[in-house]
């Protein structure tokens, strides 16, 4: 009799660590589906500010914003649906030694300049990254990037998603959780070629992150 509740139990405790093993995974990937999908609703707007001349006379007469070029490669990409999505993480603080040279100081800030400090880090590497491409190539991804707002209890902290397409340019979106289970995000052009990316290490290549301190790249779509 002992025998035969010993092994209940035991299998009770097998289907427990099971069910328990496989919630995580499940929430983890819905948690995903949610970022995406403001990102590609994010990716929609921006395509449409691209394509939409009268957007971008109101905006700017700079002839940088209205590169034929670029309004043809973005007019042309399907952002309803993604190839790829990748993730992108780092350690902001290694990364802001290589961007400032005046980091010294960095540990005398208080806690809140520091935040402060590390969200613009976040913000800055998508400029940083079009920057290899030229003064068009910011000025572009400048004006027609985008931000919004959701709500997502379960993210904490900062993630980045990236989504890279059939063709076109990819979309760099940085997620940033807030008060009350709100986590707003903003989203940014890379002037890359999509077709270009295949894989995590093409992703670096194309995007020069090679010498980013501490970045990895894993895809998660």
């Amino acid at each position: 009799m002992n025998r035969k509740r010993t092994s209940a139990l035991l299998i009770a405790l097998c289907v427990i660590i099971t069910f328990t093993a496989v919630l995580p995974g499940c929430g983890s990937r819905e948690n995903d589906d949610k970022l995406i999908e403001a990102g590609l609703e994010s990716a929609a707007r921006m395509k449409e500010a691209v394509c939409s001349e009268a957007y971008r006379n109101i905006m700017s007469a700079s002839a940088m914003v209205n590169d034929q070029e670029m309004v043809d490669i973005v007019s042309s990409e399907n952002v309803n649906k993604y190839k790829a999505v990748y993730e992108v993480t780092f350690d902001p603080e290694k990364v802001l030694g290589t961007i400032s040279d005046r980091f010294e100081g960095y540990d005398e800030l208080s806690e809140n300049l520091q935040k402060k400090i590390i969200a613009q880090v976040y913000g800055s590497l998508p400029s940083l990254i079009n920057s290899g491409s030229g003064t068009t190539a910011m000025a572009f991804a400048a004006l027609f990037n985008d931000g919004g707002s959701i709500t997502h209890k379960a993210m904490t902290g900062r993630r980045t998603l990236v989504f890279v397409f059939e063709s076109g340019c990819p979309v760099w979106v940085t997620y940033s959780s807030g008060d009350a289970g709100t986590v707003s995000y903003v989203s940014n052009w890379i002037v890359s070629d999509c077709t270009k990316i295949d894989s995590e290490g093409s992703l670096i290549k194309e995007f020069h992150l090679d010498n980013v301190p501490t970045v990895e790249v894993k895809k998660i779509r």
